[in-house]
């Protein structure tokens, strides 16, 4: 990963992350000296107390980010090599897309590493910049915080930037970067997160922003261990259609939190539900409310009900909603039933199968690996986004003049690169 931070030995210990400080004076000094002081001390006392050599740098502040860098990958590259990550909370942290980003990306990462196990790895410290009310919080905030005796009676009340600004409140402040350091320092070493592949950080949303009209229904047609029939083997199940594993024992993630992953990725919200949640989209006709996909379990083509609803979702033929069928080679009882499940299929999706595209063909033929459903998902989400775009309804806006038609409601943002040079 060039310009990372660490080395292939040794990564960096935290990733301090925070909001900018407009400047209003063009000639003064930035306001956001303090939060580099604040990162200079965390440094120093983290080099202290560990063994990092010589040259290599015990975190990373996007301070030395400067016009004509490629900011985004190296970003990215950071965030996916820190061990971790430092949220400096305030109250403009939370209205800031680019630390919203910033936090999608290495909470991908750490779910990545988890792998479906439902504990994700506490690898998120907090720091209180200035007191932020809870009100204003998004919850994933509000879950995870950092309180320790160390950090002193007035940490919670000013915050590091309260204590560190007034001279009778210094004391405190290094007593609470001290605890702080410390923290990073435990748990660093304690879990050991590795280093990860950098996301595709010019797509990744924002994790304090969810845009509802940005959806990407997905349909989960599986049984759960109480509705198995045919004497199914239980290992594929759970108690809930979402744990539904076809791709067990190579991988311990329910298929649906990889999905989810990807679309998110691909800046949509994933509205996740059963056929009969989702059924009038499916099999409606109507100008459609967003893309979708059904995710479907071979073996559910042995229950009737399902092949009924499935023969009237393909009648409707609708083009931004796609199938992809996990089909796993080391799955026993259904390469045993290959033949008749084949047949089945054949006779209740007929349509689908005779999609010209390559990867809705693919994907409705049956998918063997969870490596060949990474590669075969995205391109066949963006083929669905793309379909369900050329036949939505545009929204014309309100007054003469202003912008152009838009297909979703209006997105926040894609703002102005906030929080940099």
């Amino acid at each position: 990963m060039p310009g990372a931070s660490g080395n292939g030995e040794y990564l960096p210990y935290f990733f301090l992350s925070y909001a900018r400080t407009p400047r209003n004076d063009p000639n003064g000094p930035s306001p956001d000296i303090w939060v580099q002081r604040l990162y200079n001390d965390l440094s120093n006392e983290i080099l202290q107390h560990t063994s990092l050599p010589h040259g290599v740098q015990p975190g990373f502040m996007d301070v030395d980010l400067q016009a004509g860098v490629e900011w985004e990958p190296r970003l990215a590259s950071e965030l996916a090599m820190c061990r971790v990550f430092v949220p400096l909370y305030s109250r403009r942290y939370f209205h800031s897309v680019q630390c919203g980003k910033e936090w999608a990306a290495f909470d991908l990462r750490r779910r990545r590493h988890a792998n479906g196990k439902r504990d994700l790895p506490e690898v998120i410290v907090p720091a209180y910049w200035v007191p932020v009310p809870e009100y204003e919080m998004p919850d994933m905030a509000k879950s995870i915080q950092f309180t320790d005796p160390a950090l002193g009676p007035h940490y919670v009340d000013r915050g590091l930037y309260g204590m560190m600004k007034i001279g009778r409140f210094r004391d405190h402040y290094k007593s609470a970067v001290f605890a702080l350091a410390r923290r990073i320092i435990e748990v660093a070493e304690g879990v050991r997160l590795p280093a990860g592949e950098p996301t595709d950080y010019a797509s990744i949303k924002s994790a304090f922003t969810r845009d509802p009209e940005r959806r990407f229904q997905v349909t989960i047609v599986a049984a759960t261990k109480e509705t198995l029939r045919g004497g199914r083997v239980e290992d594929y199940y759970g108690s809930d259609a979402a744990d539904w594993n076809p791709y067990h024992p190579h991988s311990s993630r329910p298929l649906i939190d990889a999905v989810a992953d990807t679309i998110r990725e691909l800046d949509f919200e994933p509205e996740i539900g059963s056929f009969e949640d989702h059924h009038q989209a499916l099999v409606s006709n109507r100008t459609p409310a967003c893309p979708g996909l059904v995710l479907l379990d071979p073996w559910a083509l042995t229950d009737r009900r399902n092949r009924e609803l499935l023969r009237e979702f393909d009648q409707a033929n609708n083009p931004w909603i796609g199938v992809i069928i996990p089909w796993s080679g080391a799955d026993e009882q259904i390469s045993e039933r290959s033949a008749g499940l084949r047949e089945k299929l054949q006779a209740v999706l007929p349509c689908k199968i005779a999609q010209a595209r390559l990867e809705a063909r693919k994907a409705v033929q049956g998918v063997a690996t969870v490596e060949e459903f990474d590669s075969t998902l995205r391109p066949l989400l963006r083929r669905l986004a793309s379909s369900y775009l050329r036949n939505a309804q545009a929204f014309p806006p309100k007054t003469p003049g202003s912008t152009r038609p838009r297909l979703w409601g209006r997105q926040d943002d894609r703002p102005e690169q906030e929080g940099m040079p």
